[in-house]
């Protein structure tokens, strides 16, 4: 059985269709872009269901609009004596998260965003090959989890909050092969102009052979390296660990010409790329 999630409809497609022919994408290349906007499928493992964390019994889940409604009218009663919330309602700030990953709503499409982000960096990579030198290695350096993979089943499946035993589970497990597909257009666009891809994730060691064996059962296929958290790396700022590791690619003889992360800790720090692209990521913050 299988959980099939909503797309946004023609609206989308529409405004998608404008932002690609800003970025010069027309034709059959649009057409197959169009097509990768939205949420991946997540698969149900037969005999297993998936719950909900939210609670509802007794309870439906309100829309975004009206949960805001709720609060605006309820605060309008001179009779009423209202709290002070500098805050949004966490739950209702997961209802605006889940309507922007699942792209319905007024909210935006987190799909959308992801993949017209990565039609940039495209854009930006191929005026760096161009620029290129004879005999120059260039590197592409990318994060893994939510910039070359995506945890969005699980994320999901966890009420958009962070369970780590069971989220770390799914990271490791044949289910979670599931690319970012601007990322992936990227790499390819990468490896078929002859620049190396180096991976470079904060996941520990241990999850090495399992993540190089997701990375290529979801198309990454001809990559350089792979570096996850090793020794005394595993307590190092992330800023830190992956500067050290940019530049042993630096060290041995690349020119990083782009790094693409979705955490500003996957591209400050010394070197640098010389392009770096932020992906967009709503669901969590690592520094």
């Amino acid at each position: 059985m299988q959980m099939r999630l909503l797309r946004r409809g023609d609206d989308l497609r529409s405004l998608m269709a404008g932002v690609l022919r800003v970025l010069g994408v027309t034709g059959l290349a649009c057409g197959m872009c169009l097509a990768q906007v939205g949420p991946p499928v997540c698969a149900v493992p037969a005999g297993k269901q998936v719950p909900s964390l939210r609670p509802t019994v007794g309870m439906t889940r309100p829309s975004v609009a009206a949960a805001v409604a709720t609060a605006e009218t309820a605060a309008a009663d001179p009779s009423m004596i209202v709290a002070a919330e500098p805050m949004e309602n966490f739950g209702v700030a997961r209802y605006r998260l889940e309507d922007y990953a699942d792209c319905v709503g007024t909210g935006g499409c987190y799909w959308a965003d992801v993949d017209a982000q990565a039609r940039r960096a495209e854009a930006a990579l191929n005026s760096l090959v161009a620029s290129r030198k004879t005999g120059e290695k260039l590197a592409l350096v990318l994060d893994i989890d939510e910039t070359s993979l995506t945890n969005y089943c699980e994320m999901k499946r966890e009420d958009y909050g962070f369970i780590s035993v069971p989220f770390n589970e799914w990271a490791v497990s044949a289910d979670a092969d599931m690319p970012m597909p601007g990322t992936l257009r990227l790499f390819n666009v990468a490896r078929a102009a002859g620049v190396e891809v180096f991976f470079i994730t904060g996941r520990p060691g241990q999850q090495k052979a399992a993540t190089a064996k997701n990375l290529e059962a979801a198309g990454y296929k001809g990559w350089k390296g792979l570096a996850l958290r090793e020794g005394p790396q595993k307590t190092m700022a992330t800023v830190a660990y992956k500067s050290e590791e940019r530049k042993k690619i630096v060290d041995a003889g690349y020119r990083i010409a782009m790094n693409v992360g979705d955490q500003w800790s996957d591209l400050n720090g010394e070197p640098k790329g010389e392009v770096s692209v932020k992906l967009p990521n709503p669901f969590y913050y690592l520094p």
